[in-house]
């Protein structure tokens, strides 16, 4: 057990400047927008109504799935680590390609969850908007931070062997094993805060909405 925790502090340790950056990145997008958002939504409560009608009208794609069931984590939770079994959206581990798309996903999670915060700040009021956001958001934004900073892991490593391939030079295999198992360790516990925080969206989050 011993070995596991320290081989976990070693891989923050080193991807500490990564992590740095991501939540740098995250949250100065994710409060430009929510101001933005709240400035917009305040100045203009017809856009709100407009949106609350768009959101009523995308209920029929979850089906008959309600909270506090497993289905609804399900969706939840598969929605979530879907870079890791959505074939649609796991072409961002492909070397050099994905890297392009790493910017503009780290962008739009963070512009919805400012935009979402905002909305229900704005239409809901600031305690229904903490009671829905917040518990499950603790775990999900960590992992959201987590996961990028794998993927950026993934793609410093995989870049730096094509390169010394493409070149002619031999990899430097250790190199590129640390940089895999960075990715792996990373992964884990992000796809880890995922689960929990789909737990507790699921399960814990309505009592608060209802309260």
């Amino acid at each position: 057990m011993a070995r596991y925790t320290e081989e976990v502090k070693s891989t923050f340790r080193r991807n500490k400047r990564i992590i740095g950056i991501v939540t740098i990145a995250f949250f100065s997008t994710l409060f430009a927008a929510a101001l933005v958002s709240y400035l917009v939504f305040a100045t203009s409560p017809q856009l709100a109504t407009y949106v609350t009608d768009f959101i009523e009208t995308q209920r029929p794609l979850v089906g008959n799935l309600k909270p506090e069931t497993i289905g609804f984590y399900r969706l939840i939770f598969l929605n979530n680590i879907g870079h890791y079994w959505n074939p649609a959206r796991a072409w961002v581990w492909i070397p050099l390609l994905g890297a392009f798309s790493l910017g503009y996903e780290l962008v739009l999670n963070a512009v919805v969850v400012g935009a979402v915060a905002s909305f229900a700040a704005t239409t809901r009021g600031v305690l229904f908007a903490v009671g829905a956001l917040a518990p499950h958001g603790i775990l999900e934004l960590p992992a959201f931070i987590l996961e990028f900073t794998a993927l950026a892991r993934w793609h410093i490593a995989a870049s730096r062997a094509i390169h010394e391939r493409v070149n002619g030079r031999q990899v430097d295999r250790p190199l590129l094993v640390q940089g895999l198992k960075d990715t792996l360790v990373l992964s884990v516990i992000s796809v880890a805060l995922f689960a929990f925080a789909a737990y507790v969206e699921t399960w814990v989050t309505p009592k608060l909405i209802g309260l």
